[in-house]
C-alpha cells in the first residue's frame, strides 16, 4: 500500500533561505518525491529534526495526502501491484487539467525573494517586465495557460507602438527585454511544477520557441577614437557631496574594460585579490552555474595606476566603493551619471557603463586578433553545447590574460596620471571613517 508523508530536507535550502515542501511517496521499498506549491522559512520548521511546525502548512499537506490517499483506495486491490510511477501518474493525473498559476503573482513572489536576498538589480528588471505585461493585459491576475506565442507576438507588437520615452532607445530594448524576463519566469514555472521523468506536465506549452529574434538595435559598444577620447578627458573639479562622478565615471570605465568588462556589482563586492589576480563570482549567473561563475582576472600595468587609487584603505574588499557608497544602485548611479556627461562629450547617446564590457568584446573580435571561443570564455560565458566537454577540462586563465593583453597592446591606452585637481582631490583621500556614505540614486 502507498503511503505519503509531507517532509522538509536541510540540503535543499534555496538561494532565498526558503525550503519547498516535498510530499514522499513510498510504494513497496521504492520512494519518490513529489514537489508541492508551498515554500517556508526556517521558523516553520523545528531546529534538529526539520520537521514542519506551522499548523498553516501542515493542515495543506494534509489535505493533499488526503486527496492523494482517496485516489489509492478508489483503486481497491489493484494499488498493491501498482509500480510507484503507476502511483505517482494515478494521484496526479487530475492534478494537470486542475493546474493553474497566476504568472503575476509568481513573478511578484520571485522579485520580493531576489530583493531580500540582496539581488535588487535583477528585481528591478522583472518588475518593469511584471508592470508592463499587466498595463498590456489589463488587470493584475494572467493564468500561466494564457501565455501562448500570440499572446507574446501582441504583447511586442504593444511595446512598439507605446507613446516614445525620455530614452527611446530603452523603449526599444524593451521589446526584447521584457519578453525574455517572462520566459525566465515562464521557465522557472515549468522547472518547479513539472517532472517530465514522472510524465507530470503541469504546464504544457513552450509558447516563446516559435517567437522571431528581435534584433537589438542599439550598439553599446565605443570605437578606438572614442574609447581614447575618454581616456584623454581632463578631470573636472565640479564639487558636489562624496565622489565627482564625472571623474569617478571616467576611471572606473577604463578600470571596467582593463579588467575584461568587469560589471559594477562585481566591482563593489569583490574581496579577492592575491598574486596580482582578481578572482570572483559573476553576480549575474553565479545562481545558475555549478561553478559558480568564477572567473580570475590578471591586473595588468595599464590600469595599476587606477587599480592603486580606488584600493580598499581597511583591505576587507578589493575596493573601496563601500566605504563611498552605501550600495551598489547608489554606485551604479554615480557611474551613469557620470557617463551621460561623458557621452555628451564623446557624441554618445545614452552612455552606460555596461557599454565597457561590450567595447572590449568588440575590440577584441574585431581588431585584436582574439577567436571568438576565447572571447566567450574572458567574458565568462557559458557554451551550452561545450558544458559536457567543460567538465573534463581543468580550468586555466592564461588564455584570457593572453585575450586581454592582446587587447590592450592594440588599444595602447594611456591612462597617465591618476591625480584629481587640488579641489577635489580631499574627497577621495580623506579618511574612511570621515566619509559620508551617499544614499541611493534614482537611476
Amino acid at each position: 500500500m502507498a503511503t505519503f508523508k509531507a517532509e522538509v530536507y536541510a540540503h535543499q535550502k534555496k538561494k532565498d533561505g526558503t525550503y519547498n515542501i516535498k510530499i514522499r511517496v513510498t510504494q513497496g521499498k521504492d520512494k519518490k518525491y513529489l514537489a508541492t506549491p508551498y515554500f517556508i522559512t526556517k521558523d516553520d520548521i523545528t531546529k534538529k529534526t526539520f520537521k514542519i511546525k506551522n499548523q498553516y502548512y501542515i493542515d495543506k499537506t494534509d489535505e493533499l495526502i488526503k486527496q492523494y490517499r482517496k485516489k489509492c483506495d478508489n483503486c481497491g486491490s489493484l494499488i498493491k501491484s501498482m509500480t510507484i510511477d503507476q502511483v505517482i501518474r494515478l494521484i496526479t493525473s487530475n492534478e494537470e487539467k486542475s493546474f493553474d498559476l497566476d504568472i503575476v503573482a509568481y513573478g511578484r513572489e520571485l522579485i520580493k525573494r531576489l530583493k531580500e536576498s540582496g539581488h535588487k538589480g535583477n528585481a528591478l528588471t522583472y518588475e518593469n517586465a511584471i508592470n508592463n505585461l499587466v498595463k498590456f493585459a489589463e488587470r493584475e491576475v494572467i493564468s500561466v495557460h494564457e501565455i501562448t506565442s500570440q499572446f507574446v507576438k501582441d504583447w511586442i507588437e504593444w511595446i512598439k507602438v507605446q507613446p516614445p520615452r525620455a530614452n527611446r532607445k530603452k523603449g526599444e530594448r524593451a521589446q526584447s527585454l521584457y519578453p525574455s524576463n517572462l520566459r525566465a519566469l515562464h521557465n522557472m514555472a515549468k522547472d518547479e511544477f513539472n517532472n517530465e521523468d514522472l510524465g507530470i506536465i503541469r504546464i504544457p506549452l513552450s509558447p516563446f520557441k516559435k517567437l522571431p529574434k528581435i534584433p537589438v538595435s542599439r550598439k553599446r559598444a565605443l570605437d578606438l577614437k572614442q574609447l581614447r577620447k575618454l581616456a584623454n578627458l581632463e578631470y573636472t573639479i565640479i564639487l558636489q557631496p562624496g565622489n565627482n562622478r564625472f571623474n569617478l565615471a571616467k576611471d572606473i570605465f577604463l578600470l571596467s574594460f582593463g579588467l575584461i568588462g568587469m560589471n559594477a556589482v562585481d566591482l563593489y563586492y569583490c574581496d579577492c585579490f592575491k598574486d596580482g589576480r582578481i578572482t570572483y563570482e559573476r553576480t549575474k549567473t553565479k545562481n545558475r552555474r555549478s561553478d559558480k561563475a568564477e572567473i580570475s582576472i590578471k591586473v595588468e600595468k595599464e590600469i595599476q595606476p587606477l587599480f592603486d587609487k580606488y584600493r580598499d584603505p581597511k583591505g576587507v574588499r578589493v575596493f573601496g566603493f563601500y566605504h563611498w557608497y552605501s550600495s551598489v544602485d547608489a554606485f551604479s548611479a554615480a557611474l551613469n551619471k557620470g557617463l551621460k556627461k561623458i557621452g555628451d562629450l564623446l557624441g554618445v547617446d545614452d552612455l552606460e557603463f555596461y557599454a565597457a564590457r561590450h567595447t572590449w568584446a568588440t575590440i577584441a573580435t574585431n581588431d585584436a586578433g582574439v577567436d571568438k571561443f576565447t572571447v566567450h570564455s574572458a567574458l565568462n560565458h557559458v557554451d551550452e553545447e561545450m558544458k559536457a566537454t567543460d567538465m573534463y577540462i581543468k580550468k586555466s586563465w592564461t588564455p584570457i590574460d593572453k585575450a586581454n593583453r592582446k587587447v590592450l597592446n592594440f588599444v595602447k591606452l594611456s591612462i597617465g596620471s591618476v591625480e584629481e585637481p587640488k579641489k577635489d582631490k580631499f574627497l577621495l583621500r580623506q579618511k574612511v571613517e570621515q566619509m559620508p556614505k551617499q544614499k541611493d540614486e534614482q537611476k
